[in-house]
């Protein structure tokens, strides 16, 4: 009872210094008229000669005390008499009617303020996770990272895949991560290979003789287990790497092709032309132009170290790495400036909202969620 003549104290005491506000002008009214006896209440604190000790009076008043202190004459309860036996002919009403209404009125604003206040959604970041599509069309989903195609599960699928391999006999699997995925797995020679989010590797069952080749869409870091008599070859967006024993990145989202090499000695080649990494270079490969130039390794392999870095680029480029990593979809307003350019460096690993609320400390930018949509403006 204390917790709730205290907030009806509290609203009375508004009402009577003109200080309510109309939602709890409203309250005040339908409470009174809930019974005459709440009327009566209030009517009493308008005649009071001290209103704000009658009140606390109240709002202190304890429903287990009152009835015993209605029977006792101490100074404290001559004082506040008349007062307390309107409250003792009320009592029951205020714990009927009034803590009814109130707890009903407490759902009412909660409700409402439900309704007005958009409910915080969030992402998860990318979780490990692909689809093996197996070279008779058969699909397996796997959800653990390292793993290595299992030669049991090959040879119920393929004929003969124990025999050596020829170039018609050439078996492929593609490892397919959708969007909000990565995965590391391990091929049959040992190399292993991190993909990133929309991102496919098309791979043999089993290596030939003389080479080793796999086939990129997207993004992946190699780390190629050392074979001098069977060079690794990577194709990807018309581009040609080989390697013998090295770990080196390679960007084939869209049309520029990017290899980073972080360690070891690669070839890029596309069309005829042929370009030699050392560590710490990267090879470019933008519409028939091949280049080299000095990389950025944290920036390159920041998705590999788990981390966003962005270094002046522009929110349609950060858009598409987060609608990559959180499979969302991104939308933009009329009046944000898509060519402005940004820098910032965060954790990877972490939810939509928290990249957000970095992203808005190094930007102009506001972000909203409708959905699986994410709505970016100006501030």
């Amino acid at each position: 009872m204390k917790a709730n003549t205290n907030y009806i104290a509290r609203l009375i005491n508004k009402l009577l210094r003109g200080q309510e506000t109309v939602a709890e002008r409203d309250a005040i009214e339908q409470w009174r008229k809930s019974d005459k006896s709440n009327d009566d209440l209030i009517e009493s604190f308008r005649e009071a000669k001290n209103i704000e000790e009658d009140l606390n009076f109240f709002a202190n008043l304890d429903e287990d005390e009152a009835w015993g202190n209605i029977q006792r004459t101490p100074k404290k309860i001559k004082k506040n008499y008349r007062l307390l036996l309107r409250v003792a002919a009320i009592l029951m009403v205020l714990l009927g009617a009034s803590l009814f209404y109130i707890f009903q009125e407490d759902r009412k604003v909660s409700e409402q303020v439900a309704a007005i206040r958009p409910v915080k959604k969030d992402i998860s970041p990318a979780q490990s996770g692909a689809l093996l599509v197996l070279a008779d069309g058969s699909v397996l989903p796997l959800e653990k990272s390292n793993k290595t195609v299992d030669p049991k599960i090959v040879a119920d699928h393929i004929p003969h895949a124990d025999l050596a391999v020829t170039e018609a006999s050439l078996q492929f699997n593609t490892l397919v991560v959708p969007k909000g995925n990565f995965y590391k797995i391990s091929l049959e020679d040992g190399t292993q290979v991190w993909v990133n989010a929309n991102s496919q590797l098309k791979f043999p069952v089993k290596f030939k003789e003389n080479e080793r080749r796999v086939f990129l869409e997207g993004e992946a870091y190699f780390e190629v287990s050392h074979d001098g008599n069977r060079p690794f070859f990577v194709e990807s967006g018309g581009n040609e790497v080989k390697v013998l024993g090295t770990h080196f990145n390679i960007n084939a989202y869209g049309n520029n092709v990017r290899t980073t090499l972080s360690s070891g000695r690669v070839q890029v080649s596309h069309s005829g032309n042929s370009i030699v990494l050392e560590p710490g270079e990267y090879a470019n490969l933008v519409g028939e132009q091949l280049r080299k130039g000095k990389a950025d390794l944290e920036h390159d392999l920041s998705w590999h170290n788990n981390q966003f870095y962005f270094k002046k680029e522009t929110i349609v480029d950060i858009a598409a790495t987060l609608s990559k990593w959180y499979d969302i979809h991104v939308k933009f307003r009329k009046d944000v400036a898509l060519d402005k350019v940004y820098t910032g460096n965060f954790k990877r690993d972490v939810k939509l909202s928290e990249v957000l609320e970095m992203l808005t400390y190094v930007c102009d930018l506001k972000f909203e969620f409708d959905g699986q949509e994410l709505i970016v403006g100006n501030k």
